[in-house]
């Protein structure tokens, strides 16, 4: 079994390869997608390796703080 790597595109329907197979008709492929990140995705990911290397310094809050009753007030 020989492996060839090669780029394409989704149209909605169909993979569009980015260059020709050379394959004979009705030849059997195995296919792995891996869906390469676009550029949005790219600047989310280090917006969060950002704020991981740039914590905020911010009060912490004790167990008893977050108990239900500290947290809402009663209602009537």
């Amino acid at each position: 079994m020989s492996v060839k790597v090669i780029q394409a595109e989704y149209d909605g329907k169909v993979l569009i390869p980015s260059e020709p197979l050379d394959l004979p008709a009705g030849a059997r492929v195995r296919l792995v997608v891996e869906v390469e990140a676009d550029e949005q995705l790219r600047r989310l990911h280090r917006l969060w390796k950002y704020f991981e290397d740039h914590p905020v310094d911010a009060p912490s809050l004790s167990d008893e703080d977050l108990r239900r009753e500290n947290l809402y007030e009663e209602r009537v």
